[in-house]
């Protein structure tokens, strides 16, 4: 059985702390993703290379959440043998890979579909799908700024935190406000401070003798569900020596039978997913 690998991703459209003086548009970041999905921009990456948007459909009657293609247009050439002219042909055609989307505006959620003919990793997917939403007339006119971070799985560093003597250093890194679910210590207030100084990322730590776990486990949870990066500094046990765990990598992934899966339940599945990750 041939299967199809999902990999989960966080969608941020970060609208600037000052708007542009030709802003007309009371657009949510939720409303700007889906109109740049709407808007099915596309690029070209490098000559001969033309990144698209295509196939858009809407699973709910709000269109909201659904599936669209990315992928890209090249031109290529093949030698042929003319048997009647009896001579070697160099002939053209269009090639035009591409893999699968779907997409929950109301978490900024992407699932994006592996497909190494486009790219070794979803990640390498999701940076083109990035540029490519770049170019989408709401982004632009409003001077959005556009992340497509993949969320880690944070159990293994959860586990480590609860599980060691003690913990000394949180660090956390946050970009501008955009997802409604970040926590309230940590990610929002931030996300507002980095907008109002017009910065585009940061890290902030804490430290002390031994840092109380749940607060800094549901600003992990909090961290990985909004594409970002965390590290924590903790001593095992009593006589180790104190180490720095990270919390980043991969995205969270799942796979189908390629043959038989429904964008419809990839949506659905990764939409648990993410609600386990974020608050379990």
């Amino acid at each position: 059985m041939t299967t199809i690998e999902y990999s989960l991703f966080r969608a941020k459209f970060i609208k600037p702390h000052l708007l542009p003086l030709n802003d007309t548009s009371s657009q949510t970041p939720q409303q700007i993703m889906l109109t740049a999905i709407s808007q099915a921009p596309q690029m070209e990456a490098k000559r001969g290379y033309v990144w698209h948007i295509g196939n858009i459909e809407y699973f709910t009657k709000a269109k909201d959440a659904g599936y669209f293609a990315v992928g890209r247009t090249t031109r290529e050439s093949l030698p042929r043998f003319n048997p009647e002219t009896r001579e070697f042909l160099e002939v053209e055609f269009e090639t035009s890979p591409y893999t699968h989307c779907v997409f929950d505006s109301t978490l900024g959620l992407v699932g994006i579909a592996k497909n190494t003919n486009l790219a070794a990793t979803a990640k390498g997917v999701a940076s083109r799908l990035q540029h490519l939403l770049e170019q989408a007339n709401v982004v632009v006119e409003n001077e959005v700024t556009v992340e497509i971070a993949p969320i880690p799985d944070p159990e293994g560093f959860l586990k480590s935190i609860a599980s060691a003597y003690r913990v000394t250093r949180f660090t956390a890194h946050f970009t501008g406000p955009n997802p409604f679910d970040a926590d309230k210590y940590f990610q929002k207030p931030l996300s507002v401070y980095l907008s109002a100084a017009d910065g585009q990322k940061g890290k902030a730590a804490i430290q002390g003798q031994d840092l109380k776990r749940d607060v800094i486990a549901e600003v992990a949870r909090s961290t990985a569900a909004t594409g970002n990066e965390a590290s924590a500094r903790i001593t095992k046990s009593r006589n180790q020596k104190p180490i720095t765990i990270n919390l980043k990598g991969d995205p969270v992934k799942k796979r189908y039978d390629e043959a038989h899966h429904r964008p419809q339940q990839v949506l659905a599945d990764l939409v648990a997913l993410y609600n386990h990750l974020r608050h379990d």
